[in-house]
């Protein structure tokens, strides 16, 4: 028997195509935002991304979920444009030793799938005001500490 949180995920996915988890910032680390379903209807890695306001995470997921639809790829690593003003992002890929830290719903939900152990996930990253990721030695110390690199 599922719980409610779980039938809220497969309710969204089936009407939506994905559910967002939402965590908020605490004293192990930052908030973020995941995906859970993406690999289930549109064939793409699940998507998070950390140490922004939780909704605008939400809203770049969403729309990155509604690109992919259109036929973007984010699952080709590396940097796109139009997902923050003025600003572009870059995803890498999501290493699975940390998919049960910062990814479980996605994880159950491959497993409710028939899918155990095949979840891939990516993460998206954005830059600091220079235009620096977090993954480059030179980017501010504090960009760097809001986002943990799952790669």
């Amino acid at each position: 028997m599922l719980e409610k949180g779980e039938r809220k995920i497969i309710e969204d996915v089936a009407n939506f195509g994905w559910h967002l988890v939402m965590v908020m910032e605490d004293e192990r680390g930052p908030g973020f935002v995941y995906s859970v379903g993406m690999e289930h209807t549109l064939s793409h890695p699940e998507i998070i991304m950390f140490g922004l306001g939780l909704n605008l995470m939400a809203t770049i997921i969403n729309d990155m979920g509604r690109e992919i639809r259109k036929g973007r790829n984010f699952s080709e690593l590396g940097l796109f444009n139009g997902l923050i003003e003025n600003y572009a992002c870059k995803v890498i890929e999501v290493d699975a030793k940390w998919h049960p830290e910062y990814l479980g719903y996605a994880m159950w939900h491959a497993r409710y799938r028939g899918r155990a152990g095949t979840l891939k996930a990516v993460q998206c990253l954005w830059p600091d005001k220079t235009g620096v990721f977090p993954d480059e030695v030179e980017c501010h110390p504090e960009v760097k500490r809001l986002q943990p690199l799952l790669g």
